[in-house]
């Protein structure tokens, strides 16, 4: 069952589109202002019609980013790119357990950024299961499941030797070839296959043999950094039309020539070669399912990341996760009340450092992981699964729309508060998805 979902995921990637409402929506516009403007201008993409109603699909709904920036007084309000000297973001996901929707998560995070912001997103996959690589590969991007020989993390940050070295610092435009492109616009992959594995192998090798100049835990922090000194941010969003046509030549160069954010999805394991994904990152995002079980895996995470940071610390100046630090509670049940106490407790010790907005448990998100897709590329193929995956969607808006406020204050939509005003006003003790 697995190999035949896996299949038919890779042969049909999105299938989903999006009505004018919607994708109004996206744009953070009116109904009315958005079909004034495409009843203006010859270049807005033409969709096709299901019904009577006119749907587009994600490269439509990127040209319309594009166009409506080129006119826009506050074209970055369209195409919420990094400018120039802005820094890069680098997002990881971790949790000591398996279990707890961290790739779930860090992939609807990354597509929520593309069909709201219309970012450039690279998602580096660093655990051997490769459960992210499944949601980004097939269709018009990656068309199959890499290989062995695809290179992954490990490559990228150099861990491997060369004949002339321990490792291998490879060039700004080598690691760039790394990004794999995907079916979405402008969002790029550094796949994970089993030899990711290997990342271990060599991290242990390394600290074994201890070469000069390179400390076992700055590999990854290394490459990306250079990687970004030779991909600054260099088009603007209101540079890709011409006499108001969107160029779709530069606007292709544009969406590849850097990433607004990188996101990372951990393995489930606290390990040498995860340290160097926390040394990389400056946010962290830490799914945790509210289970007593679980929230003591929780307390074995953060104490064993502590003492690895405080050894480290003490032997180098660096900066490490300067950016918003968070917890997200996952795959909670709204009639469990062992879980609400447990984020209760959680939010009255901790407000700062716990998401007050959470994923639900939801057996419609299940009808989607079935073929990888998450449900913001999901189509379901009936009445019933479709309000099943519009919950769960109007949850994943509200609880990456609570990631945003934290990490670009101001760019939220307000998806978060108005989730918490039904969510903590609704006394009727039914689960909200």
């Amino acid at each position: 069952m697995v190999a035949v979902n896996k299949e038919l995921t890779l042969r049909h990637r999105i299938k989903r589109t999006w009505s004018m409402r919607q994708c109004a929506r996206f744009l953070n516009v009116s109904i009315q202002y958005l079909t004034k403007f495409a009843n203006g201008n010859d270049d807005f993409p033409k969709g096709e019609y299901v019904g009577r109603e006119r749907v587009f699909n994600l490269h439509e709904l990127m040209h319309m980013r594009a166009l409506m920036a080129a006119s826009a007084k506050r074209p970055f309000d369209y195409l919420a790119w990094r400018k120039p000297g802005d820094p890069l973001p680098v997002i990881s996901f971790a949790s000591q357990k398996g279990g707890t929707a961290k790739s779930l998560s860090a992939a609807h995070f990354a597509q929520y950024l593309s069909l709201h912001y219309g970012m450039r997103v690279g998602v580096m996959d660093a655990d051997p299961q490769s459960t992210i690589t499944l949601y980004f590969v097939g269709g018009e991007g990656l068309s199959q499941m890499p290989t062995e020989e695809t290179p992954s993390m490990v490559d990228f940050a150099g861990l491997f030797q060369s004949e002339e070295a321990p490792y291998t610092d490879h060039s700004a435009e080598t690691l760039d070839s790394f990004f794999l492109k995907t079916s979405w616009p402008g969002l790029r992959l550094v796949p994970a296959h089993g030899e990711t594995s290997e990342g271990e192998i060599q991290i242990a090798r390394l600290v074994r043999e201890a070469p000069a100049g390179k400390s076992f835990y700055r590999y990854l922090r290394d490459a990306i950094d250079r990687w970004k000194e030779a991909h600054p941010p260099a088009t603007a969003p209101n540079e890709l039309a011409t006499d108001g046509k969107v160029d779709p030549v530069r606007l292709e160069q544009a969406l590849n020539e850097t990433l607004d954010c990188i996101i990372i999805d951990y393995q489930p394991a606290l390990t040498l070669f995860q340290l160097n994904n926390v040394i990389a990152s400056s946010s962290l995002v830490i799914p945790q399912t509210m289970k007593g079980f679980d929230i003591a895996t929780l307390s074995t995470f953060v104490t064993g990341l502590l003492g690895m940071l405080q050894h480290i610390l003490a032997h180098e100046r660096i900066d490490i996760g300067s950016g918003a630090n968070m917890l997200l509670p996952t795959i909670v049940q709204r009639s469990n009340g062992q879980d609400l106490n447990h984020i209760g407790n959680l939010l009255e010790h901790c407000p700062t450092e716990i998401l007050p907005v959470f994923y639900l448990r939801s057996d419609a998100i299940s009808n989607a992981s079935d073929v990888y897709q998450s449900v913001y590329e999901y189509e379901p193929d009936t009445p019933g699964k479709r309000k099943g995956i519009n919950r769960f969607i109007e949850n994943a808006d509200a609880v990456n729309d609570a990631i945003v406020s934290r990490l670009w204050p101001g760019l939220e939509r307000g998806y978060a508060n108005a989730w918490m005003d039904t969510f903590y006003d609704d006394d009727d003790g039914e689960t909200a998805a």
